[in-house]
């Protein structure tokens, strides 16, 4: 099966959402946006918090394919998700997702006192990194040397529940959402917003500089800060951070999880992920892809109105069902997370040596995105007309796993290329595919090549690529040349020069076709 226009447009059609109850209020002091239910959204103020491991997914590619190792990476991803989560407990944080070894929380108590949710925040991020250096990385010595960094953005956002496979997928939207990962600023560093920094006692200040702005934001950058190191400042914030006494709960997690009880095993069929936990993993070789919807948050942003919001929610669900579908139902892919307004997802069919095909399949699951937000999902969005896809794309060995408690388990995807496809997605703007260098060697359709420029990072970014474009670019070469000859796919349009006879020309179908008779097919 392939992309194709009439069933997107049905899709939509039977799944866009205009009658779905959304209920909109402000987060109170009875209310906790972990027992929200689908249908509800509410106004959280609060500073939220990204810790980030981002060396985490090279210890896949140090166990070089070593089961051993490979199993060693899981459960230390598994106990540091463990201990992090006692360290919201402590705080009373609560956690909004797990983003590969990338965690997100948000800082919403005490409810009426912005400035001691700061304070809190940022005794939080010291705690993290405190924790990751000074005794994570000593039990797992093992398995290599972590780097932690955090960012911290303070501001309004919308929490909702918008979970696809029937368990808890808690989202936030609005610009401080995801201002909090945007702000981190090299390696055992904590970075926080100027709307924190304003509400830190002198005592936590002075270690802070005036950093770089981000997306407009003041941000101040502190270099290290560690408990351990500054005790009186701990003393002075009333923290108790016992070393030790983490120390041996590491232990007893990580002892709690024998390697010789956890099984690793090669993806031959596409992976059932409600099968997985943190004894039970995958391996595969798998193409990479982050879609982020641009333009999204400014909406969100400016919505004052409840029906604003309602609106928008009603909107967030029909655009990521059916970018849902496109990956899962049109193609042999696999979404792992929905992170707010952005898709994470996987292409690993088929298996084993089909390396080209892999590398096909994510590349038209790119395109299929594209394809349904620009020329179906956008006739739908009424007056948000610049809302488009940023997408970026690799490929390498991947793991993929989910930890957490059963009933609350959250999937985890670690490898390189999650990092490296997060950063091309990132550096792209809307209606933009960026690629990597090995996803590109493997396109053998010169038309769809050439429609990639390299970039100034070795990356290759191609500009309003669609499915509906890209065959309007292979029919305007072929007559240029003077016939039409679509070999490169069974369903192109197809022209026969008989001798000097004028062309005769066989329409094929397009699969975006299928009688859609906007394109004037009956």
């Amino acid at each position: 099966m392939a992309w194709d226009e009439q069933r997107a447009r049905q899709r939509v059609t039977n799944h866009d959402f205009s009658d779905l109850e959304v209920n909109v209020a402000d987060l109170s002091r009875e209310m906790d946006f972990h027992r929200l239910g689908t249908k509800d959204v509410r106004r959280v103020p609060g500073a939220h918090l990204y810790a980030d491991v981002s060396n985490f997914h090279d210890a896949v590619a140090d166990a070089r394919g070593d089961a051993q190792k490979l199993k060693k990476s899981v459960r230390a991803a598994s106990v540091l998700r463990r201990a992090q989560s006692d360290l919201l407990r402590v705080y009373e944080i609560g956690s909004i997702q797990l983003q590969a070894a990338r965690l997100h929380c948000l800082v919403y108590k005490p409810y009426n006192d912005e400035a001691e949710r700061a304070v809190r925040a940022v005794v939080l991020a010291v705690s993290l990194n405190s924790y990751l250096y000074d005794v994570f990385n000593d039990v797992f010595s093992d398995v290599r040397d972590f780097e932690g960094a955090v960012g911290v953005a303070a501001g309004e956002s919308l929490v909702a529940n918008l979970g696809f496979r029937g368990e808890r997928e808690l989202i936030s939207l609005g610009s401080c959402a995801n201002l909090g990962a945007k702000v981190i600023n090299g390696i055992d560093t904590i970075t926080i917003t100027e709307n924190v920094y304003a509400f830190l006692p002198d005592a936590l200040r002075e270690h802070f500089e005036k950093s770089r702005t981000v997306a407009g934001a003041v941000t101040y950058r502190a270099i290290g800060p560690r408990w351990r190191e500054r005790p009186r400042l701990a003393e002075a914030l009333g923290v108790q951070f016992d070393p030790e006494r983490l120390k041996k709960r590491t232990e007893e997690y990580r002892d709690a999880l024998p390697l010789a009880d956890m099984e690793l095993s090669e993806a031959h069929v596409l992976i059932d992920l409600d099968a997985l936990s943190e004894r039970t993993s995958k391996r595969t070789s798998a193409v990479v892809l982050y879609a982020d919807l641009d333009g999204f948050t400014r909406y969100v942003q400016a919505a004052e109105r409840d029906e604003d919001i309602v609106s928008l929610v009603r909107i967030l669900h029909m655009i990521r069902t059916e970018l849902h579908a496109v990956v899962e139902q049109d193609y042999p892919g696999l979404v792992l997370q929905h992170q707010g307004d952005r898709l994470f997802a996987i292409v690993h069919m088929p298996p084993g040596d089909r390396f080209d095909k892999r590398c096909a399949n994510g590349l038209a699951i790119a395109t299929g995105l594209q394809s349904s937000m620009e020329h179906v999902l956008n006739t739908c969005l009424q007056d948000r007309k610049d809302i488009h896809l940023a997408v970026g794309v690799d490929v390498g060995t991947v793991l993929v796993t989910r930890l957490g408690k059963k009933g609350a388990r959250e999937v985890v995807c670690l490898g390189p290329q999650v990092t490296s496809a997060e950063g091309l997605q990132l550096r792209s703007a809307g209606r933009e595919i960026r690629i990597s260098k090995a996803i590109y060697e493997s396109i053998d359709d010169e038309t769809l090549k050439r429609q990639f420029v390299k970039d100034n990072q070795s990356a290759y970014v191609a500009k309003g690529l669609t499915f509906p474009k890209l065959d309007e670019i292979e029919e305007a070469e072929a007559a240029q040349a003077g016939m039409l000859a679509a070999e490169a796919s069974t369903q192109r349009l197809k022209i026969e020069v008989l001798g000097s006879q004028r062309p005769t020309y066989r329409v094929i179908p397009k699969p975006w076709w299928s009688g859609c008779s906007a394109h004037g097919m009956a």
